[in-house]
């Protein structure tokens, strides 16, 4: 018997031992799972989770650059990027603005470390009660966190992260700190970021001078910024705005007396909010140029700039819509599919207005800048620029005939030679042999000279051939050197940035005055200026008159008219027009005195509305002593009879065939 009950302890002994082992395997297990499940659970949550930055970072992070172009007034003419207004310091905004964030947005700022437990937990209570969520826990901290340095996913790894980074965050600044930086950084719709932009974008005004009303309304948007915008949807702003108003007397930040007024006086919201800017496709091709610019000016430092420019909104889009419309209807039939055009003030150099084709949207190629073309018979202007320094004068004879300079034989447009004629009358009339003749005379280096002097920076080739513009140029290049006759021999650069600030309001760069820079004499400037009247007045450019405001300019075609060019000017402004085609194929006999010279014309025309326009500094171009003065009467006289001559055994009968054509 005492064997069996000891056998009988021992059974029992090894089972209590077996159910230990088994309970201690149990928790060991379970011990494991849960430091397994917390690792792993841990390294979910904390998986990329980005430290927070320093002070200065928190204002830059995840914005976008911004460039704001100002015109030659310091209007807007168009904004890239997110808008930002100047950061603000909370003692300079109006008490009831802060508060209207405050009351709408996170009422126990001021009592939470960053998370709010009460916020959370009366959250859930009233979604679970709706069966949808109608509340929010997340305090301004955490917003700020999720805005600035989480991404939007909507997950409990992004919440738990959100929380972590709003406590530290609590701890790094202080509450001042915080909701100032929150104001400042806020999306509050229409692009707008921070109290300051949307203040300006909404109401007009600085977001220190915005009422009660216009606090609540601006408070109302954190919500749902696309949705609230007040710009277009006012009616769900404002009743939105109005709850604000309610939370802000429940929290006694206001009276009721104050929201009574406030109620019955609802913010005005800015005329033109969406549409103040130049359309992409009209100011495209110059934003890209001068935003390039300022880089160059400024550095690569700062992001976002304030560019105040020499522009005039409404000559840029008079050029936009008068290249357009010349084009639109006559590009089908003429084979062209592009243009460009480049206006400058003659006083300042300052560039009014710079079209870079027809549409940026299709192609962000810029052809008034960018493109080298050929300049056909517009070249020929510095040839005769060089020889009048080299002995020539407006009166000069030589013969329109059959000409060979080094085996090269240019022709005429017309395929006809006209015998003797004054230089003045062969550029006048765009005759390629004489131009060629005196091109040779002169020596190609001493046009390439004259031609870098007025300001063309491409490769320009020493070959007698560039007497008629076989070197590319580009049109900002080629409108620049022309405005050297207007102004009476002066170089004056051409340039688009006044100055140029970043968004706090730091100056960054600042143009000086350059003095100007003389490159041809007075004397041969004038003459030349006549000589280009006369292009207008009676010769190839003849399309292009403007009533009683004078002007002179060339005409030119490349070969096969592939490029057709109108550089002309008046008093007031210099102006070019290019037309073509991208892939450099024949347009349909459009010559630099057809369509370019209608876009110039109907340009310039509206340029100088109720402007008075100064006579141009051109003498006559026969003015000298009474030697040259019989010899130059003779030969232009005898010119004209050979002409008649000619063109009365050729059959052609009237006026003398004074004209080459719109060349």
């Amino acid at each position: 018997m005492q064997t069996f009950r000891a056998d009988l302890e021992a059974v029992n002994d090894n089972r209590a031992r077996s159910r230990n082992r088994w309970v201690v395997g149990v928790i060991i297990a379970l011990s494991l799972i849960g430091v397994f499940g917390y690792l792993q659970a841990k390294a979910y949550l904390f998986d990329g989770l980005p430290s927070l930055p320093d002070k200065s970072t928190m204002w830059e992070l995840n914005l976008q650059p911004n460039t704001t172009l100002l015109d030659r007034n310091g209007e807007v003419l168009g904004h890239r990027g997110p808008h930002l207004g100047r950061p603000l310091k909370l003692t300079e905004m109006p008490r009831h603005l802060p508060d209207a964030f405050l009351a709408i947005e996170d009422e126990r700022f001021y009592q939470h470390a960053g998370i709010d437990r009460k916020a959370i937990l009366r959250a859930f209570f009233e979604n679970s009660k709706s069966g949808k969520t109608t509340q929010g826990g997340s305090t301004l901290t955490q917003q700020l966190v999720k805005n600035m340095i989480l991404t939007p996913e909507k997950t409990y790894r992004r919440k738990f992260q959100e929380a972590w980074l709003a406590y530290e965050m609590e701890s790094m600044l202080s509450k001042p700190e915080i909701l100032e930086l929150y104001l400042n950084r806020i999306e509050l719709g229409n692009r707008a970021f921070g109290i300051e932009a949307a203040a300006q974008r909404y109401f007009g005004k600085s977001a220190a001078n915005i009422n009660l009303a216009e606090a609540a309304m601006l408070a109302a948007l954190p919500q749902a910024p696309s949705r609230l915008n007040p710009a277009k949807n006012y009616d769900a702003a404002w009743t939105r705005a109005k709850l604000v108003l309610q939370r802000m007397l429940v929290n006694s930040m206001i009276t009721p007396a104050e929201m009574a007024a406030a109620e019955n006086n609802p913010p005005i919201i800015k005329t033109s909010v969406e549409g103040e800017n130049l359309e992409p496709a009209v100011l495209g091709h110059l934003f890209d140029f001068i935003q390039d610019q300022a880089k160059g000016l400024v550095g690569s430092k700062d992001k976002d700039l304030i560019i105040w420019t020499t522009l005039d909104p409404k000559m840029q889009l008079a050029a936009h819509e008068n290249l357009n419309r010349v084009i639109e209807k006559n590009g089908a039939k003429k084979k062209v599919t592009e243009g460009a055009l480049l206006s400058i003030d003659n006083s300042t150099g300052g560039v009014r207005a710079m079209v870079g084709g027809r549409d940026y949207s299709k192609s962000k190629f810029n052809r008034a800048a960018q493109a080298e073309r050929q300049p056909g018979s517009a070249f020929k202007s510095f040839v005769y620029a060089a020889a009048l320094e080299n002995g020539f004068t407006p009166g000069t004879v030589r013969i329109d005939q059959p000409t060979e300079i080094a085996g090269w034989a240019p022709e005429n447009y017309t395929k006809r030679f006209r015998g003797p004629m004054t230089i003045r009358e062969a550029l006048k009339l765009s005759i390629n042999t004489i131009a060629a003749q005196v091109g040779a005379e002169v020596g190609p280096a001493k046009v390439v000279d004259i031609g870098k002097r007025f300001g063309i920076s491409t490769n320009l080739r020493s070959t007698y051939s560039i007497a008629l513009g076989a070197s590319e140029v580009t049109l900002l290049d080629l409108t620049q050197a022309y405005m050297v006759f207007a102004n009476e021999g002066v170089r004056k650069p051409p340039y688009l940035i006044e100055s140029v600030n970043n968004t706090s309001g730091e100056n960054l760069y600042k143009r000086r005055e350059m003095a100007p820079q003389r490159v041809y004499a007075v004397p041969y400037a004038r003459q030349m200026t006549a000589m280009l009247r006369d292009v207008i007045d009676s010769g190839t450019g003849h399309g292009a008159r403007l009533g009683k405001c004078q002007a002179g300019g060339k005409t030119g075609t490349s070969q096969d008219y592939r490029d057709a060019w109108f550089i002309a000017f008046s008093s007031e402004m210099t102006t070019g027009v290019w037309m073509g085609n991208d892939d450099n194929s024949k347009m349909v006999n459009v010559t630099g005195g057809l369509l370019p010279v209608d876009i110039w014309k109907s340009y310039m025309l509206a340029a100088h509305k109720d402007q008075k326009c100064s006579p141009l500094s051109a003498p006559n171009p026969n003015d000298g002593d009474e030697d040259t003065m019989r010899y130059v009467q003779f030969y232009e006289s005898l010119s004209e009879k050979l002409v008649q001559e000619r063109n009365l055994a050729s059959g052609i009968t009237g006026g003398g065939g004074r004209s080459a054509g719109r060349r």
